[in-house]
């Protein structure tokens, strides 16, 4: 429970920028015809693209080659559904369970700024680990690891988290940042 805990915490404190401001009217986007035969899912298989790169500003999830050397395992996935704050949730299922990042890509100043004070968690005494981006904290508990971690550059911030040790998912973390 505490690990979820961890992701979502920082997924919910990360995603306002901490101003208010009134409310606008929006005017809703244009009507799209979708076929009758369609069927529209939560979730998604990706299909593995060529290359990491991303579109600027879009978030998007480690291909299935590269999440399997990382977390030394053959997975199925990854299985892509959006979260609040523009982000995206990449799960991968392998022999040992489900693993899985949450990736928040190219955030505005000031939400990046929010979301990078609470990587460390201090609720679930996260603690520092180098080499994954710019700045990591991971716990290990209940045989699952947890890897908060965030680029400055991209401005964007990763939670991982899996079964077992946190090296490979240190490493899920490292190849979500990499990508985005």
């Amino acid at each position: 429970m505490v690990l979820g805990v961890s992701i979502v915490g920082l997924a919910i404190t990360g995603c306002g920028s901490g101003s208010s401001h009134a409310a606008s009217p929006t005017t809703a986007p244009p009507a799209t015809t979708v076929p009758a035969s369609t069927t529209v899912l939560a979730s998604t298989t990706v299909p593995a693209p060529t290359t990491g790169a991303v579109v600027a500003g879009a978030p998007t999830c480690p291909t299935m080659a590269q999440a399997d050397s990382a977390l030394g395992v053959s997975d199925t996935g990854p299985i892509r559904t959006g979260i609040g704050g523009g982000g995206i949730l990449c799960r991968y299922t392998g022999a040992g369970g489900i693993s899985a990042v949450a990736i928040y890509a190219a955030q505005a100043a000031t939400v990046f700024a929010g979301m990078v004070a609470h990587t460390d968690d201090k609720v679930t005494g996260m603690q520092p680990v180098s080499g994954v981006g710019n700045g990591a904290f991971f716990l290990t508990a209940g045989g699952r690891s947890v890897v908060n971690a965030y680029s400055n550059g991209s401005r964007t911030v990763v939670a991982a988290q899996g079964p077992g040790a946190a090296a490979p998912i240190e490493a899920l973390a490292r190849v979500a940042l990499s990508d985005n």
